[in-house]
């Protein structure tokens, strides 16, 4: 009897454990590098969701990562790398940050890599900077845990 309610606690012990780690990130893809900039508010429409709000982390995808709508929704962590401009010669703040690909920054419009929201850009780099060298690396949820019995 004493044995079972042991075991019992255990696997509801392991199950709470379980249930907060069930995702974690995982890289896809590997890293690489190009520019980013970014843009102001406000950030609607847009390519992917219309006028549905999608939060504030955020950005455009350039042609290089868009793959004709492909893109949207795909998660990606962007860190600063250096400046690229003599204006602001150590932009970066450190840290990266990730963003929601939410809209498509077409040719001429574009002037880097990736377009990141206002407050995504300033959260890795200084805005004064306006365009920074960074790395990127798309990512996505994955579940560690499929299926528990007891």
């Amino acid at each position: 009897m004493a044995s079972s309610r042991f075991y019992n606690i255990i696997l509801l012990t392991i199950s709470c454990l379980c249930v907060n780690l069930m995702t974690l990130p995982s890289f896809v893809h590997s890293q690489e590098t190009g520019t980013a900039t970014f843009y102001t508010p406000p950030y609607q429409p847009s390519s992917c969701y219309g006028f549905e709000e999608q939060g504030v982390m955020i950005a455009a995808a350039s042609d290089a990562i868009y793959n004709n709508g492909g893109a949207c929704g795909q998660m990606y962590q962007v860190s600063c790398l250096s400046g690229t401009n003599l204006g602001t010669p150590m932009p970066c703040l450190g840290g990266s940050v990730t963003v929601k690909i939410v809209d498509h920054c077409p040719p001429g419009s574009c002037r880097g890599t990736i377009d990141l929201s206002q407050e995504a850009f300033a959260s890795i780099a200084d805005p004064a900077s306006g365009v920074i060298n960074i790395s990127y690396q798309q990512y996505e949820l994955t579940y560690l845990i499929t299926s528990f019995q007891v």
